[in-house]
């Protein structure tokens, strides 16, 4: 099992330094093109929060909080929602609490990683995260969402801090959480939307009926 864990860590590691180094030497001109390309979706920074250094994105979702809630808490379909989910099931339901199991592919990474998150709820308001057992050695974060437009949308802040212990360097892990975080946010963002607008036109259709 461990070499297994070891060979997946030297793909993450060989995966994440060739789009490093393909990226810092690209022409200027390119970097230019993602960079503009890059301005209408969702954009990660770094924080500090207490003692680490997180990932953080910030987008707006034109729908209501509890519409962006739901998708969020639908652990069983978030393969079907969010591109580098391949499995995630509830394997303890403590009500405001939870045991996650969790199966990733990072973008452009060979293999799949796994881990348990144990996650708290806070209901239409957040969810908290850290890492119970698994791969990496620390998965901590939370999404926050906040009400805006009087209630009509939402302000999603997504955070992220991955250790992933001594065989993958801190650095390639950054690397790779701000390639996956605006997927994660741009998917977020289309589910909830369309989910939202099929929701206002089933309740015009309703108060139409007569």
């Amino acid at each position: 099992m461990r070499c297994v864990k070891e060979s997946n860590a030297l793909s993450f590691v060989l995966a994440a330094g060739m789009a490093f180094f393909s990226v810092a030497h690209a022409p200027a001109s390119l970097a230019k093109q993602k960079a503009a390309v890059s301005s209408s979706v969702a954009t990660v920074g770094e924080e500090k929060i207490g003692n680490r250094t997180y990932q953080v994105s910030r987008i707006l979702v034109k729908a209501k909080p509890d519409v962006v809630w739901q998708i969020l808490t639908d652990y069983d379909n978030a393969p079907y929602i969010f591109p580098c989910i391949k499995k995630c099931r509830v394997v303890k339901d403590r009500g405001r609490s939870k045991l996650v199991e969790h199966e990733i592919c990072p973008r452009g990474v060979p293999g799949s990683f796994d881990y348990v998150l144990e996650i708290k709820e806070t209901a239409n308001k957040l969810q908290e995260w850290h890492r119970i057992s698994g791969d990496f050695h620390e998965v901590d974060g939370f999404i926050k969402l906040e009400s805006g437009d009087d209630g009509a949308s939402t302000h999603v802040t997504y955070a992220s801090y991955v250790n992933g212990g001594f065989f993958i360097p801190q650095a390639l892990i950054k690397r790779q959480v701000r390639m996956d975080i605006p997927s994660v946010m741009a998917a977020l963002k289309t589910h909830a939307e369309s989910s939202g607008k099929i929701a206002i036109r089933r309740i015009d259709s309703a108060t139409q009926t007569p």
